[in-house]
């Protein structure tokens, strides 16, 4: 789980090394990989020094932006709720967003900047993304590095006119959520008028294929992870096949009970430990790759509350840890004309370390103590972790078969 690596071993073999004998050949090839150790106790503390590793490694800025927080979509589940409204980033908070970026990007040594619009729906915000964009860009790239927006959007104002303009700001991919077919979909994702959303969303799709990569993928509940099969059979009737998509990924409800909460929904999953997540990932997986679509690897991808240069600007220039704690005064880590303060206590970094089920689990580097928002929608407060081992006890050794073959 280190490395993320997949190999197929004969079973009597395996079964040899479980009992200490151990063919030279088969250890060759196993060690590069990770799989085989000289030293267990080192290879421990190599784990325990992964995150410190990827943040000495990682040379790019990578920023999610929350231009506003107006929205014409109402799901039923949507963790900011209540903040839902006009509430958006004004000309002289774009200014300071800009200045910001610009001496975080030179003071620590960036070679890539990489902005996320985030909203709301970002795409009511066309004009202050490129005003946003346009700067940064030109900024990055007179001094040699990278620079690329992407975008978290519901779809339902995506258009070919819309992706030639942030094309000057160099978007490269966008994320977009459907939760099933039209019947399900609609019910969780209407549009702010209540009429449906899915047929608008599929045909933008659509229409702009093969024009900007896009990461396709949705949310399911318990009660509806069953129908997203009949989904994927849809998306060639609108002229989707495997091509024209990049990862196909779906996640479960995250159950809401703060302050910002929808107090009529109760259908998500409050932990990472419910037995039916493993059920719903395997079943989900299975389907996407039985036509031919393409699933993430499972392989340690570290949270952004714990790589030192990803960060959130909201729309009022305060920075946070994580898109879905905005609002959380208590999470906050700074602002844009204050600067970025050390991440706050409350935030709990590395709190794995803290667990002794933790520091001897086999699935630390796919986890380190699992999602904090989670854990604070459970208790609170971060304080403790989201525990995985249920979920990836059962979808693993399906996956490093199917990986294997």
């Amino acid at each position: 789980t280190r490395t993320g690596a997949v190999a197929k071993v004969e079973t009597e073999d395996f079964e040899a090394m479980r009992a200490g004998r151990f063919d030279p050949g088969l250890v060759e090839a196993l060690m590069p990989l990770g799989m085989v150790v000289e030293d267990l106790a080192a290879e421990r503390q190599a784990v325990y020094g992964m995150l410190d590793e990827i943040n000495r490694l990682h040379e790019g800025l990578t920023v999610s932006v929350i231009p506003g927080l107006a929205c014409n979509l109402r799901c039923v589940y949507c963790y900011e709720g209540s903040q839902k409204g006009g509430a958006a980033m004004d000309d002289a908070t774009a200014g300071r967003v800009v200045e910001f970026l610009k001496k975080r990007y030179v003071e620590h040594n960036r070679k890539k900047l990489s902005l996320d619009f985030y909203g709301g729906e970002p795409l009511l915000y066309v004009e202050r993304i490129l005003s946003l964009g346009l700067p940064l860009k030109s900024f990055v790239e007179e001094r040699g590095g990278e620079f690329e927006i992407t975008l978290v959007t519901n779809g339902s104002l995506l258009s070919p006119q819309v992706v030639a303009r942030l094309g000057e700001v160099n978007l490269t991919s966008l994320k977009v959520t459907v939760d099933g077919p039209e019947e399900v979909h609609d019910r969780l994702r209407p549009l702010a008028n209540g009429r449906g959303s899915f047929d608008i969303i599929m045909k933008n799709l659509a229409a702009v294929r093969g024009t900007v990569r896009i990461r396709f993928g949705g949310n399911y509940t318990r009660d509806t992870f069953a129908a997203v099969p009949e989904l994927l059979d849809l998306l060639p009737g609108y002229g989707m096949g495997p091509d024209d998509l990049g990862n196909v990924q779906f996640f479960p409800v995250q159950q809401t009970s703060d302050q910002f909460a929808n107090p009529d929904f109760t259908g998500g999953c409050m932990t990472a430990s419910e037995e039916w997540l493993a059920e719903a990932d395997s079943f989900l997986r299975r389907q996407v790759r039985a036509r031919g679509y393409k699933s993430p690897e499972i392989k340690p991808s570290p949270c952004m509350m714990d790589v030192d240069e990803g960060f959130v600007v909201n729309h009022n220039g305060d920075l946070y840890k994580c898109v879905a704690l905005i609002g959380h005064e208590q999470y906050r880590v700074g602002s844009v004309g204050d600067g970025m303060q050390s991440a706050a206590a409350s935030l709990q970094p590395e709190r794995w370390r803290q667990e002794k089920r933790c520091l001897t689990c086999e699935y630390l580097p796919l986890c380190f103590g699992g999602c904090r928002f989670a854990s604070f929608q459970q208790r609170g407060h971060m304080v403790g972790v989201d525990c995985k081992r249920r979920l990836y006890d059962g979808v693993l050794e399906e996956y490093c078969l199917e990986m294997a073959v």
